[in-house]
């Protein structure tokens, strides 16, 4: 048997890409910062592409000793020199190879003749023919020439070459470009001429024709390509899918390099089903302590509003638009720190969200979030203040309060035998009538709230391997409240006492003083396995808390911030049955629970399992509404978590909540996966009994009994340079499929193209009846005509509705 010592306690819409004519063509950069590594050199594409070569010392190239090597020399009357036979010219990191050179030693012109090869560190030119050169002024011509730059894939071939100005400046003609790799010419620009500044971004063409293999494609009078991964003004890729509700979809963006710390892209999206909407974005950072990004969008007329479109029918007319604004500010070395996060559309535009899918803004339950922070902080104490509103993005929503504002005060004090920490807040509470939905006649109760916490934390036993905390919470709350005589019809009902039938919500002042004391206690025990060459270890870690609060009835009070909490492993642990302050529950209660964990050779956690309940001692009174019933239940509902690194390629993870008195599980989720290499895979499932479904997904209602979901995504290749990629959900309790997406990727050093489709559920805020919607999305890249090396937009298991989630959560897990 093995002995368990002591030990330590371990704290989808795609798109389609294709260069137009007459526009220079880049991929944007983030924000203000220098543009990131691209990887290419790394790649396997791009081994082949020299390094850039720098002289070894600040001396100018131009100073550094020529040496000269062949196989015969031969000077003739009038200075000039004849070199023959394999001829090598060095000067610091020039090199120049040839069959014959000539040298005039006065003028110090180069004439050389028959396997040309030219290298300066910052660009490599090979010849059969003739090359003509001064070694002074460094300005060169070459006969049918190839070109190799360094430290980019940009290479071609041109029947005239010049180089000037130190060879940073090379002009071609007759001459071909790309960036493939040799032997993998998929595409290739041809122009008369192609002007390169290796000091700048992009080089320029002039009657240009793009070639796919042996067939011209598309003619340019002019074009201007990247050279070099960063931020310059132009065309960007344009944008394509085909959906149901909003037909062929095109978008072009044009991307403004205003200065170095602002730019703008400026996009046109026509939708043939909908209309012409124009897309502002605007970046800015006038100092990096300051920055921020203004969105807008706007479609004048949508095709698809009528008086008689239900889905659009708060709308007068066809106008829809959305605006965004993102900004944040730190002033006195971070200590000062402002933030602005505000999203805004057309009033009563419910479906403005289902029907563009931007990609701003923070929604929570129909609710369109609009936030103003601020705040000071310092190392034991922070004052911060918000204010928050809200856009109702459903005509059904009661509307919510909204903090005018909030202000927080905490300190925090770290003592040799105690930590005291002060948590305050002051909110007033408010909602916007004049946003009121049409199916709400009458007023919401208002108040303003005040919150203290002063809390003291005493370590008991504090040890390898076991602790005890004891915690002494004093908690006062106070709230000014006012109740509308005409209160509307939701919170009149939720706030009926159900055996009084009275209305419980106090006019005026009311106060609350609740104590909390709780106990929290673990030991850590370990022991060596067998397992992982005989160096695993495993740990057994039981753990409990006992909470006291007394009971106080708050049913006199609004709610304005507060709501159930999920009940699982780690909720069991906290002081806390409720979210927010306007219900702080009674307890008087034990909550224990044991966790293992196993970890391998190398100190990773490959396995844990943690499983908990708690036990009321006193069943709590305290209800979220007056119109609830009182909890009877003396356990809380018996939670595990598990999660499993099985091997370096299978991971798994599960999670119940089972009521113990009942017999039943009321929820559950659970997923396994497969990775290696490019493959991924998951099947996954999630269920919630008597659970609110999203109404997304429901045949004909916004409520169903239960959840029952699962789902399958994978990412596989299926040759070289191939990839697949899909995902499908459905909802097993309503029969109904809920998304799925199929996409097939081809991927090679110099183009790409991504196809998919995609049926979901698209939702309507209005009817809350779902409709069957259908995406068809392309991608297609020359890479180097737009985004040297990067490639197209990276492929995710995301689907339109659900995103892919690694639900495992393993310490040392890549």
């Amino acid at each position: 048997m093995t002995k368990w010592t002591l030990g330590y306690r371990y704290p989808i819409a795609l798109t389609i890409s294709l260069a137009p004519a007459l526009t220079p063509m880049m991929v944007q950069a983030a924000p203000f910062e220098a543009p990131p590594a691209t990887g290419i050199l790394d790649s396997l594409c791009y081994d082949y592409v020299p390094k850039i070569e720098k002289p070894a010392s600040d001396q100018d190239a131009n100073a550094q000793p020529v040496e000269v090597d062949a196989d015969r020399l031969e000077a003739k009357q009038g200075g000039t020199a004849v070199y023959e036979g394999d001829v090598k010219v060095r000067q610091g990191v020039r090199k120049f190879d040839s069959d014959y050179a000539q040298l005039d030693q006065k003028s110090r012109d180069v004439i050389a003749i028959g396997n040309i090869y030219y290298n300066d560190g910052q660009v490599t030119v090979t010849s059969d023919k003739t090359l003509k050169s001064n070694l002074d002024t460094k300005n060169s011509e070459l006969e049918e020439g190839k070109y190799q730059v360094h430290g980019s894939p940009v290479r071609g071939f041109a029947k005239r070459v010049v180089m000037t100005n130190n060879n940073q400046n090379i002009t071609m003609e007759g001459a071909q470009y790309t960036t493939c790799p040799p032997g993998q010419e998929v595409w290739t620009l041809k122009a008369g001429s192609i002007d390169i500044d290796q000091k700048e971004v992009f080089g320029e063409a002039w009657n240009a024709s793009l070639w796919l293999y042996d067939y011209p494609v598309f003619y340019f009078p002019y074009i201007n390509f990247p050279i070099k991964d960063e931020r310059k003004t132009g065309l960007l890729y344009p944008g394509y899918k085909q959906s149901s509700s909003n037909g062929m979809d095109i978008t072009q963006p044009f991307y403004w390099n205003i200065a170095p710390n602002y730019d703008a892209t400026i996009t046109s999206r026509f939708m043939d089903k909908r209309g012409l909407m124009e897309q502002v974005e605007f970046r800015y950072m006038p100092d990096p302590a300051h920055a921020g990004i203004l969105y807008f969008e706007n479609l004048a007329d949508d095709k698809q509003y009528s008086p008689s479109n239900p889905s659009l029918a708060g709308l007068s007319d066809g106008h829809r638009y959305l605006m965004n604004v993102r900004h944040g500010s730190a002033l006195m070395d971070g200590s000062l720190r402002f933030g602005i996060d505000y999203t805004q559309v057309r009033d009563k535009d419910y479906n403005y969200f289902n029907d563009f899918s931007p990609q701003v803004g923070t929604q929570v339950d129909s609710q369109l979030q609009q936030s103003f922070t601020a705040g000071y902080y310092q190392p034991n104490w922070n004052l911060t203040s918000e204010v928050r509103r809200y856009q109702i993005l459903s005509p059904y929503a009661l509307l919510p309060h909204e903090m005018l504002p909030r202000i927080d005060y905490n300190y925090y004090q770290q003592g040799k035998w105690f930590d005291l920490a002060w948590n305050s807040e002051l909110t007033k509470f408010g909602y916007d009538s004049s946003s009121a939905a049409t199916l709400q006649a009458g007023e919401r109760y208002t108040a303003t709230r005040l919150h203290l916490a002063p809390t003291l934390t005493v370590p008991l036993v504090d040890a390898p391997g076991y602790y005890l905390t004891s915690q002494y919470k004093l908690m006062f709350t106070s709230y000014n409240q006012e109740v509308p005589n005409n209160l509307v019809s939701q919170d009149r009902s939720r706030f009926t006492d159900a055996d009084s039938k009275q209305l419980t919500l106090k006019e005026g002042t009311i106060t609350r003083t609740l104590p909390s004391f709780r106990l929290k206690g673990g030991v850590n025990f370990d022991r060596p396995l067998d397992w992982y060459d005989g160096k695993g270890t495993q740990t057994l870690e039981p753990e409990f808390q006992y909470l006291y609060i007394p009971y106080k009835n708050q049913d006199e009070i609004g709610i304005y911030d507060s709501t159930t909490t999920r009940q699982d492993y780690y909720s069991l642990f906290s002081d806390r049955r409720f979210a927010g302050l306007d219900r702080i529950s009674d307890a008087n209660r034990i909550t224990v629970g044991l966790t293992s964990r196993v970890y391998d050779n190398v100190g990773d956690e490959r396995l844990r399992l943690a499983v908990a309940q708690a036990f009321e001692m006193t069943p709590p009174k305290v209800r979220l509404y007056p119109s609830n019933p009182e909890s009877t239940n003396a356990r809380s509902l018996l939670s595990f978590e598990g999660d499993a690194r099985i091997t370096d390629e299978w991971f798994a993870h599960a999670g119940t909540q089972y009521d113990t008195s009942e017999g039943e599980f009321t929820a559950g989720n659970g997923a396994v996966e497969y990775r290696t290499g490019k493959l991924t895979t998951q099947v996954n499932y999630r269920y919630i009994k008597d659970g609110n479904l999203d109404y997304r997904y429901p045949t004909n209602t916004a409520l169903a009994e239960d959840l029952s979901q699962a789902g399958l995504v994978m990412m596989a290749p299926i040759a070289d340079q191939w990839q697949m990629y899909g995902g499908y959900y459905r909802d097993i309790k309503q029969d109904v499929n809920i998304d799925r997406k199929i996409g097939v990727k081809y991927d090679s050093c110099c183009w790409s193209i991504n196809m998919s489709l995609e049926w979901h559920n698209q939702p309507d805020n209005v009817t809350l009846k779902p409709t069957s919607e259908k995406v068809i999305g392309l991608q297609f890249e020359m890479k180097g005509l737009g985004s040297v090396g990067t490639g197209g937009r990276s492929v995710t298991l995301d689907t339109e509705l659900l995103p892919y989630v690694r639900p495992f959560n393993l310490k040392g897990q890549q």
